[in-house]
Protein backbone atom coordinates (compact mmCIF):
# COMPACT_ATOMS: atom_id res chain seq x y z
CA UNK A 1 0.00 0.00 0.00
CA UNK A 2 1.14 3.43 -0.78
CA UNK A 3 2.42 5.72 2.04
CA UNK A 4 0.22 8.84 2.71
CA UNK A 5 0.95 11.74 5.09
CA UNK A 6 -0.91 10.14 7.78
CA UNK A 7 1.74 7.22 7.70
CA UNK A 8 4.53 10.06 7.87
CA UNK A 9 2.62 12.18 10.55
CA UNK A 10 2.10 8.79 12.85
CA UNK A 11 5.69 7.65 12.81
CA UNK A 12 6.87 11.56 13.84
CA UNK A 13 4.50 12.56 15.84
CA UNK A 14 2.99 15.50 14.69
CA UNK A 15 0.18 16.60 12.80
CA UNK A 16 -0.37 15.54 8.53
CA UNK A 17 -1.23 19.49 8.01
CA UNK A 18 2.07 20.02 9.21
CA UNK A 19 3.46 17.06 7.37
CA UNK A 20 1.86 18.57 4.32
CA UNK A 21 3.59 22.07 4.91
CA UNK A 22 6.86 20.59 5.82
CA UNK A 23 6.75 18.58 2.01
CA UNK A 24 5.88 22.09 0.29
CA UNK A 25 8.58 24.19 1.69
CA UNK A 26 5.87 26.17 3.72
CA UNK A 27 7.86 29.18 6.10
CA UNK A 28 5.24 28.29 8.72
CA UNK A 29 7.64 25.33 8.96
CA UNK A 30 11.24 25.64 10.70
CA UNK A 31 14.00 23.65 9.70
CA UNK A 32 14.41 21.22 11.50
CA UNK A 33 11.08 19.80 11.13
CA UNK A 34 11.39 19.86 7.31
CA UNK A 35 14.45 18.41 7.34
CA UNK A 36 12.88 15.69 9.52
CA UNK A 37 9.89 15.86 7.62
CA UNK A 38 11.55 15.19 4.24
CA UNK A 39 13.92 12.34 6.10
CA UNK A 40 10.89 9.98 6.84
CA UNK A 41 9.22 10.66 3.17
CA UNK A 42 12.34 9.66 1.87
CA UNK A 43 12.46 6.43 4.13
CA UNK A 44 8.97 5.45 4.16
CA UNK A 45 8.99 6.07 -0.17
CA UNK A 46 6.59 8.38 0.21
CA UNK A 47 5.30 9.89 -3.56
CA UNK A 48 3.00 12.85 -3.66
CA UNK A 49 -0.14 12.25 -5.74
CA UNK A 50 0.66 15.15 -8.33
CA UNK A 51 -3.08 14.81 -9.67
CA UNK A 52 -4.28 15.80 -6.18
CA UNK A 53 -1.98 18.19 -5.68
CA UNK A 54 -2.60 20.15 -9.30
CA UNK A 55 -6.37 20.15 -8.59
CA UNK A 56 -5.63 21.48 -5.45
CA UNK A 57 -3.42 24.11 -6.57
CA UNK A 58 -5.09 24.53 -9.86
CA UNK A 59 -1.32 24.58 -11.10
CA UNK A 60 -0.08 20.83 -13.33
CA UNK A 61 3.65 22.15 -12.27
CA UNK A 62 4.39 20.65 -15.85
CA UNK A 63 6.18 22.40 -19.01
CA UNK A 64 4.93 21.25 -22.88
CA UNK A 65 7.41 21.36 -25.52
CA UNK A 66 7.15 20.45 -29.29
CA UNK A 67 9.83 19.67 -31.51
CA UNK A 68 9.31 18.73 -35.06
CA UNK A 69 11.16 15.72 -35.58
CA UNK A 70 12.46 14.03 -33.13
CA UNK A 71 14.62 11.63 -35.43
CA UNK A 72 16.92 14.90 -35.90
CA UNK A 73 19.73 14.48 -33.65
CA UNK A 74 19.82 18.23 -32.96
CA UNK A 75 16.19 18.28 -32.26
CA UNK A 76 16.92 14.90 -30.02
CA UNK A 77 20.09 16.78 -28.36
CA UNK A 78 17.45 20.04 -27.81
CA UNK A 79 14.68 17.92 -25.70
CA UNK A 80 17.69 16.34 -23.58
CA UNK A 81 19.11 19.23 -22.49
CA UNK A 82 15.76 21.19 -22.08
CA UNK A 83 14.50 17.77 -19.95
CA UNK A 84 17.43 18.26 -17.65
CA UNK A 85 17.32 21.92 -16.70
CA UNK A 86 13.03 21.52 -16.68
CA UNK A 87 13.78 18.26 -14.14
CA UNK A 88 16.37 20.57 -11.92
CA UNK A 89 13.48 23.48 -11.83
CA UNK A 90 11.18 20.98 -10.07
CA UNK A 91 9.21 20.77 -13.10
CA UNK A 92 7.58 17.63 -15.27
CA UNK A 93 8.05 17.83 -19.26
CA UNK A 94 5.53 16.83 -21.40
CA UNK A 95 6.77 16.37 -25.14
CA UNK A 96 5.75 15.99 -28.41
CA UNK A 97 6.19 16.33 -32.11
CA UNK A 98 4.94 18.42 -34.36
CA UNK A 99 6.25 16.50 -37.62
CA UNK A 100 7.38 19.54 -38.99
CA UNK A 101 3.33 20.06 -39.73
CA UNK A 102 2.27 23.75 -38.41
CA UNK A 103 -1.37 21.99 -38.33
CA UNK A 104 -0.01 19.65 -35.74
CA UNK A 105 1.79 22.20 -34.05
CA UNK A 106 -1.51 23.98 -33.54
CA UNK A 107 -3.38 21.15 -32.30
CA UNK A 108 -0.67 19.82 -29.67
CA UNK A 109 -0.83 23.77 -28.19
CA UNK A 110 -3.93 23.11 -27.84
CA UNK A 111 -3.72 20.15 -26.16
CA UNK A 112 -1.49 21.07 -23.79
CA UNK A 113 -3.80 24.07 -22.92
CA UNK A 114 -6.26 21.73 -21.95
CA UNK A 115 -4.23 19.75 -19.67
CA UNK A 116 -2.98 23.16 -17.54
CA UNK A 117 0.57 22.94 -19.01
CA UNK A 118 1.76 25.92 -17.17
CA UNK A 119 4.55 27.02 -19.90
CA UNK A 120 4.89 25.95 -23.10
CA UNK A 121 8.48 25.64 -25.04
CA UNK A 122 8.33 25.12 -29.21
CA UNK A 123 10.74 24.45 -31.87
CA UNK A 124 8.70 25.33 -34.53
CA UNK A 125 8.16 23.37 -37.83
CA UNK A 126 10.53 24.33 -40.56
CA UNK A 127 7.37 26.06 -42.31
CA UNK A 128 5.91 29.57 -42.02
CA UNK A 129 3.14 28.80 -39.95
CA UNK A 130 -0.52 30.49 -40.35
CA UNK A 131 -1.98 29.32 -37.30
CA UNK A 132 0.77 31.31 -34.90
CA UNK A 133 -1.54 33.90 -34.52
CA UNK A 134 -4.44 31.92 -33.48
CA UNK A 135 -3.00 29.92 -30.91
CA UNK A 136 -1.26 33.05 -29.35
CA UNK A 137 -4.91 33.96 -28.48
CA UNK A 138 -5.64 30.64 -27.17
CA UNK A 139 -2.75 30.57 -24.71
CA UNK A 140 -3.40 34.33 -23.58
CA UNK A 141 -6.24 33.75 -22.66
CA UNK A 142 -5.41 30.83 -20.40
CA UNK A 143 -2.58 32.85 -19.55
CA UNK A 144 0.09 30.23 -20.29
CA UNK A 145 3.53 31.37 -21.91
CA UNK A 146 5.38 30.27 -24.61
CA UNK A 147 9.11 30.52 -25.51
CA UNK A 148 10.43 30.48 -28.61
CA UNK A 149 13.57 28.09 -29.26
CA UNK A 150 15.88 28.05 -32.67
CA UNK A 151 13.79 30.11 -34.84
CA UNK A 152 12.46 33.74 -34.95
CA UNK A 153 9.08 35.10 -35.94
CA UNK A 154 8.62 38.62 -36.00
CA UNK A 155 5.26 38.71 -34.03
CA UNK A 156 4.08 40.69 -31.19
CA UNK A 157 4.29 39.19 -27.69
CA UNK A 158 6.56 36.22 -29.25
CA UNK A 159 9.90 35.54 -26.97
CA UNK A 160 12.57 33.66 -28.24
CA UNK A 161 16.00 32.24 -27.60
CA UNK A 162 17.82 31.15 -30.49
CA UNK A 163 21.61 30.36 -31.79
CA UNK A 164 22.78 33.42 -33.64
CA UNK A 165 23.20 31.03 -37.21
CA UNK A 166 23.27 34.31 -39.31
CA UNK A 167 26.39 35.06 -37.75
CA UNK A 168 27.51 31.19 -37.25
CA UNK A 169 27.12 30.99 -41.29
CA UNK A 170 28.64 34.40 -41.59
CA UNK A 171 31.38 33.07 -39.63
CA UNK A 172 31.89 29.29 -41.58
CA UNK A 173 31.69 31.27 -44.86
CA UNK A 174 34.68 33.95 -43.77
CA UNK A 175 36.58 30.87 -42.82
CA UNK A 176 36.29 29.08 -46.49
CA UNK A 177 36.62 32.37 -47.69
CA UNK A 178 39.86 33.11 -45.93
CA UNK A 179 41.32 29.81 -47.36
CA UNK A 180 40.88 31.30 -50.95
CA UNK A 181 37.68 29.65 -51.97
CA UNK A 182 34.91 31.53 -54.03
CA UNK A 183 33.28 29.02 -55.78
CA UNK A 184 31.09 28.41 -52.41
CA UNK A 185 27.82 26.02 -52.66
CA UNK A 186 25.05 26.62 -49.82
CA UNK A 187 22.66 23.60 -49.31
CA UNK A 188 19.52 24.32 -47.27
CA UNK A 189 16.02 23.79 -46.79
CA UNK A 190 13.27 26.10 -47.95
CA UNK A 191 14.81 29.73 -48.36
CA UNK A 192 11.51 31.32 -47.30
CA UNK A 193 11.68 29.61 -43.36
CA UNK A 194 13.63 31.71 -40.90
CA UNK A 195 16.18 28.95 -39.99
CA UNK A 196 17.46 28.77 -43.48
CA UNK A 197 16.72 32.66 -44.81
CA UNK A 198 19.18 33.88 -41.94
CA UNK A 199 21.66 31.17 -42.54
CA UNK A 200 21.51 32.63 -46.53
CA UNK A 201 21.84 35.76 -45.29
CA UNK A 202 25.13 34.89 -43.26
CA UNK A 203 26.66 33.57 -46.76
CA UNK A 204 25.89 36.57 -49.00
CA UNK A 205 27.58 39.05 -45.79
CA UNK A 206 30.26 37.18 -45.86
CA UNK A 207 30.53 36.87 -49.72
CA UNK A 208 29.88 40.38 -50.09
CA UNK A 209 32.71 41.14 -48.15
CA UNK A 210 35.46 39.56 -49.80
CA UNK A 211 33.84 40.65 -53.13
CA UNK A 212 32.92 37.46 -54.16
CA UNK A 213 29.91 37.29 -56.52
CA UNK A 214 26.45 35.59 -54.96
CA UNK A 215 25.70 33.33 -57.57
CA UNK A 216 22.18 31.52 -57.78
CA UNK A 217 23.15 28.46 -58.99
CA UNK A 218 25.52 28.31 -55.58
CA UNK A 219 22.10 28.39 -53.53
CA UNK A 220 20.63 24.83 -53.34
CA UNK A 221 17.22 24.21 -52.05
CA UNK A 222 16.24 21.31 -50.67
CA UNK A 223 12.42 19.43 -50.04
CA UNK A 224 13.77 19.35 -46.06
CA UNK A 225 17.15 19.11 -44.39
CA UNK A 226 17.67 15.26 -43.78
CA UNK A 227 20.15 12.91 -45.46
CA UNK A 228 19.05 11.99 -48.56
CA UNK A 229 17.96 15.31 -49.92
CA UNK A 230 21.35 16.41 -49.36
CA UNK A 231 22.41 13.36 -51.10
CA UNK A 232 20.13 14.05 -53.92
CA UNK A 233 21.30 17.43 -54.15
CA UNK A 234 25.03 16.65 -53.91
CA UNK A 235 24.36 14.27 -57.06
CA UNK A 236 22.52 16.64 -59.02
CA UNK A 237 25.29 19.14 -58.79
CA UNK A 238 28.35 17.08 -59.22
CA UNK A 239 26.31 15.78 -62.76
CA UNK A 240 26.24 19.63 -63.92
CA UNK A 241 29.17 20.70 -62.71
CA UNK A 242 32.60 20.39 -60.71
CA UNK A 243 33.76 23.78 -60.98
CA UNK A 244 33.01 24.43 -57.09
CA UNK A 245 35.66 24.20 -54.33
CA UNK A 246 33.67 23.95 -51.34
CA UNK A 247 30.58 23.07 -50.04
CA UNK A 248 28.69 24.54 -46.77
CA UNK A 249 25.53 22.48 -45.64
CA UNK A 250 22.41 23.58 -42.93
CA UNK A 251 23.32 20.49 -40.67
CA UNK A 252 26.19 18.56 -39.94
CA UNK A 253 23.71 15.50 -41.55
CA UNK A 254 23.80 17.23 -44.74
CA UNK A 255 27.74 17.52 -44.60
CA UNK A 256 27.87 13.77 -43.76
CA UNK A 257 25.86 12.92 -46.91
CA UNK A 258 27.93 15.73 -49.05
CA UNK A 259 31.33 14.38 -48.12
CA UNK A 260 30.10 10.56 -48.56
CA UNK A 261 28.32 11.54 -52.20
CA UNK A 262 31.39 13.21 -52.98
CA UNK A 263 33.86 10.62 -52.18
CA UNK A 264 31.76 8.10 -53.98
CA UNK A 265 32.01 9.83 -56.96
CA UNK A 266 36.23 10.03 -57.10
CA UNK A 267 36.38 13.96 -55.18
CA UNK A 268 38.50 14.13 -52.27
CA UNK A 269 37.54 16.26 -48.92
CA UNK A 270 39.04 18.32 -48.43
CA UNK A 271 42.07 18.05 -51.04
CA UNK A 272 39.95 18.76 -53.81
CA UNK A 273 36.48 20.07 -52.16
CA UNK A 274 35.97 21.45 -48.45
CA UNK A 275 32.71 20.89 -46.79
CA UNK A 276 31.58 22.77 -43.40
CA UNK A 277 28.42 21.77 -41.63
CA UNK A 278 26.42 23.21 -39.12
CA UNK A 279 25.38 22.25 -34.81
CA UNK A 280 28.41 20.04 -33.84
CA UNK A 281 26.33 17.10 -33.74
CA UNK A 282 27.55 13.11 -33.99
CA UNK A 283 27.70 13.43 -37.28
CA UNK A 284 30.26 15.45 -37.53
CA UNK A 285 32.84 12.94 -35.90
CA UNK A 286 30.97 9.69 -37.50
CA UNK A 287 33.00 10.70 -40.69
CA UNK A 288 35.97 9.34 -42.51
CA UNK A 289 37.20 13.14 -42.47
CA UNK A 290 35.67 14.65 -39.37
CA UNK A 291 33.76 18.12 -40.09
CA UNK A 292 34.25 21.47 -39.23
CA UNK A 293 31.09 22.65 -37.72
CA UNK A 294 30.03 25.55 -35.90
CA UNK A 295 28.44 24.72 -32.16
CA UNK A 296 25.23 26.39 -31.34
CA UNK A 297 25.20 25.93 -27.38
CA UNK A 298 22.21 24.34 -27.50
CA UNK A 299 22.72 23.39 -23.34
CA UNK A 300 23.28 27.45 -22.97
CA UNK A 301 20.52 28.21 -25.43
CA UNK A 302 17.54 25.68 -23.53
CA UNK A 303 18.84 27.20 -20.22
CA UNK A 304 17.90 30.31 -21.05
CA UNK A 305 14.57 29.77 -22.38
CA UNK A 306 13.58 27.85 -19.58
CA UNK A 307 14.65 30.05 -17.69
CA UNK A 308 12.38 32.57 -19.48
CA UNK A 309 9.85 30.87 -19.90
CA UNK A 310 10.00 30.22 -15.68
CA UNK A 311 10.38 34.45 -14.78
CA UNK A 312 7.00 34.43 -16.54
CA UNK A 313 5.37 31.59 -15.18
CA UNK A 314 6.34 33.02 -11.41
CA UNK A 315 4.66 36.25 -12.82
CA UNK A 316 7.84 38.27 -13.68
CA UNK A 317 9.02 40.59 -16.28
CA UNK A 318 12.01 38.85 -18.72
CA UNK A 319 14.97 41.80 -18.96
CA UNK A 320 15.45 40.29 -22.41
CA UNK A 321 12.10 38.72 -24.45
CA UNK A 322 14.44 38.43 -27.79
CA UNK A 323 17.81 36.33 -26.84
CA UNK A 324 20.39 35.35 -29.54
CA UNK A 325 23.30 33.08 -28.36
CA UNK A 326 26.70 33.56 -30.34
CA UNK A 327 27.74 30.01 -31.76
CA UNK A 328 31.78 28.81 -31.81
CA UNK A 329 32.97 27.46 -34.64
CA UNK A 330 35.13 23.86 -34.31
CA UNK A 331 37.83 23.17 -36.89
CA UNK A 332 38.41 19.89 -38.05
CA UNK A 333 39.24 17.88 -41.05
CA UNK A 334 36.91 18.63 -43.75
CA UNK A 335 38.76 21.99 -44.87
CA UNK A 336 41.93 23.13 -46.58
CA UNK A 337 42.85 25.80 -48.85
CA UNK A 338 42.08 26.04 -53.16
CA UNK A 339 43.56 23.06 -54.64
CA UNK A 340 46.01 24.89 -57.15
CA UNK A 341 44.66 24.42 -61.10
CA UNK A 342 47.14 22.67 -63.33
CA UNK A 343 48.57 24.06 -66.18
Amino acid sequence: MATTLKDIAKKLGISEATVSLALNNNSLVNEKTKKRVHAAAKELKYFPNMIAKGLATNKSNTIGVIVPDINIVFYANILRAIDEVVNRAGYSLLAAMSNSDPQVEEEVIRTFISKRIEGILVVPSNQPTKFLTSYQKALREYNIPLVYITSLYTIDGIRYVMGDIREGTYMLIKYLADLGHRDIVFIGGNKTVPTTSLRREGYSRALGEKGIPILAKNLIECDDIHYEQAVLATENLISKRRDFTAICAMNDEMALAVINTLQKAGIRVPQDVSVVGYDNTIFSKVSMVEITSMDSDIEGTCGQAVDMLLQVIHGETPKEPHIMTRPTMIERQSCGPVKEKSN
